[in-house]
């Protein structure tokens, strides 16, 4: 085989590779934002469990999947689509916090804005926060029972206390 086309063969097999380790230098490391939102979880829901997965950070206990109507604005008449979520059953929890690069007063906002809706079968709860100074920003994604108790009141407000100073757990953007 030409030397050349060893040469172009490698460097196509090599790209990607080189991408995705630039990709990940840029990522801050979520492993002390994870542990501590682990800890908040876990006194809580002993039994939970939790993962960090590239720039995502998930929990849940006492969990299923629901078939349930999407969460988006149709026009009247047209029922939403259903698809299957991930949702808690009486005495659980399902969470969902995203790490994003940006300032949040940079961009333009969301789709979807802050607050609880009542869904089917769960309450989700959307938040954001953002810390310009670390030039990062979270989309927080919790779904609790219907029945909303003084525990799970609790929960919300420790774990909305801990997302607000989230920059005090992910290091500063390199350059």
């Amino acid at each position: 085989m030409p030397t050349r086309l060893v040469s172009f063969l490698t460097i196509c097999l090599l790209l990607p590779l080189v991408a995705v380790a630039q990709e990940a230098t840029k990522n801050p490391s979520l492993e002390k934002l994870h542990q501590a939102i682990a800890e908040i979880v876990s006194k809580h829901y002993p039994e939970s469990t939790s993962h960090l997965f590239e720039q995502t950070i998930g929990f849940e206990h006492a969990t299923r999947v629901y078939v349930t109507r999407l969460a988006a604005k149709y026009p009247p008449g047209v029922k939403p689509p259903v698809a299957p979520e991930r949702g808690p059953l009486a005495n659980g929890v399902w969470g969902q916090v995203w790490y994003r690069d940006g300032d949040m007063n940079d961009q333009p906002a969301y789709q979807r804005s802050e607050g609880v809706m009542q869904r089917e079968f769960f309450k989700e709860h959307r938040y954001y926060a953002n810390d310009a100074q670390k030039q990062g920003h979270l989309i927080v994604t919790l779904r609790l029972p219907l029945e909303t108790t003084p525990k799970h009141r609790q929960f919300v407000t420790e774990l909305r206390a801990l997302l607000n100073q989230f920059g005090k757990y992910v290091p500063a953007p390199e350059g």
